[in-house]
């Protein structure tokens, strides 16, 4: 299992997060940010699809009691940050932005700062586990 990628979503995640934090920083001044949400959000999809197609199934393999106990709760609480990210999506059509900034801002913020804890707790505790399961895998011989 290699992370390379699933790291890589990461930081292409919290870089577009980091754009719409910025773009809605200012509740008085509203802007245009629809081109900015739909990146985010075609982002995360990919990015959940990727893990829960490799991450998860191989954590829940893992010989570590620990390890598969970790991953199982937090692919339940991503399910749960994913139907709220899709709800937002859903909820805040262009010209509801428009209309509403300010309240648009106060829930966008919420959403980036929910998105923002949740890959810093996967690179802090699910991914090094994840590291620790491909570091113990055994390693398959090439023939010379």
């Amino acid at each position: 299992m290699d992370m390379t990628q699933l790291r890589r979503q990461h930081d292409e995640i919290s870089h577009t997060a980091h754009r719409l934090a910025q773009a809605t920083a200012d509740r008085t001044n509203p802007r245009s940010v629809g081109a900015i949400r739909w990146q985010l959000a075609r982002q995360l999809m990919a990015h959940l699809a990727l893990e829960d197609r490799i991450l998860y199934p191989a954590l829940q393999r893992a010989a570590d009691d620990r390890t598969r106990t970790t991953a199982a709760t937090l692919q339940t609480e991503t399910g749960a940050l994913a139907e709220s990210f899709s709800r937002y999506m859903t909820a805040w059509s262009d010209d509801r932005v428009a209309r509403e900034w300010a309240d648009f801002c106060v829930e966008t913020q919420a959403i980036i700062r929910a998105l923002s804890e949740r890959v810093d707790r996967e690179n802090r505790t699910l991914y090094p586990l994840a590291d620790k399961v491909d570091d113990s895998a055994p390693r398959i011989a090439r023939a010379g």
